[in-house]
């Protein structure tokens, strides 16, 4: 066999060995730092173990949304414009009461007699009055069935919005939560590719110092972990924006310590 051919075996079995000894490494490294009932790593941890149910984050969502209580609110003030119309026939009605008492003092001329005098008359009085006023227009007679028929419709229309408004949070929380899980398949894959490249790269190290690649070969191999390194990071970030975001539309604290490095 050919001087190159042992060269080669001689390479696989050192980047086998060297692959065996940092995922060794690694692993007890994990092992030692992660308590798996006080943090998160999601490297190791499925995010869908340590999150509540879709269906409890869609209802918290639901539960704590700002759109959602103001359709509720508005639900009511157009049920209460309702009552409103309903007793409006009352405005064109009125009962009065009035009631005097006292002592009244009269001076009185005596037309008979003809003489330039008054006389001082006095009398006491009780006075009791009740009235009743009824006006009713015609708009009113034929058009309050209408306004009340109006403002149930203001009921049904805030109760349409606050469904739709619930459809969008339902659509949200279910892709947040579908981003996050990707995004994490993703991290584990760039982690797993950028050990690949970093054992790669020290073998290309030592073959361009040894002559055995160019330098052309070497910058290739170069630019694949370097553009590994970026997407791993642009993952770590997506992962923790859906994070936050998540927290942000359901109203809830998940608690969950992240240790990636």
């Amino acid at each position: 066999m050919s001087k190159r051919y042992y060269k080669s075996v001689i390479k696989l079995i050192s980047f086998a060995f060297f692959l065996l000894t940092v995922s060794a490494k690694t692993e007890a490294q994990v092992q030692r730092q992660v308590d798996s009932s006080r943090f998160f790593n999601p490297l190791t941890d499925n995010i869908t173990e340590r999150l509540p149910p879709l269906q409890v984050l869609i209802d918290s969502a639901i539960y704590n949304s700002p759109s959602i209580m103001y359709q509720n609110l508005k639900r009511d003030y157009y049920y209460y414009e309702q009552l409103t119309e309903q007793r409006a026939w009352l405005e064109y009605f009125s009962v009065n009461f009035d009631v005097n008492i006292g002592k009244w003092n009269y001076w009185d001329k005596d037309e008979q007699s003809r003489k330039d005098r008054f006389y001082l008359t006095q009398s006491i009085r009780d006075n009791y009055a009740i009235g009743l006023y009824m006006r009713f227009p015609l708009l009113t007679l034929f058009d309050t069935r209408n306004k009340i028929n109006k403002q149930k419709k203001w009921q049904e229309l805030s109760l349409a919005q606050k469904e739709i408004n619930k459809r969008y949070l339902e659509k949200e929380v279910i892709t947040i939560y579908n981003d996050l899980q990707q995004y994490q398949h993703y991290i584990k894959i760039y982690i797993d590719y950028q050990n690949f490249t970093m054992l790669q790269m020290q073998m290309a190290q030592n073959e361009f110092l040894n002559g055995e690649i160019s330098t052309a070969e070497y910058t290739r191999l170069k630019e694949y972990q370097v553009r590994g390194a970026v997407d791993l990071e642009q993952a770590i970030a997506e992962f923790n924006k859906n994070y936050q975001l998540l927290e942000v539309t359901t109203g809830m604290k998940f608690n969950l310590i992240n240790i990636m490095r």
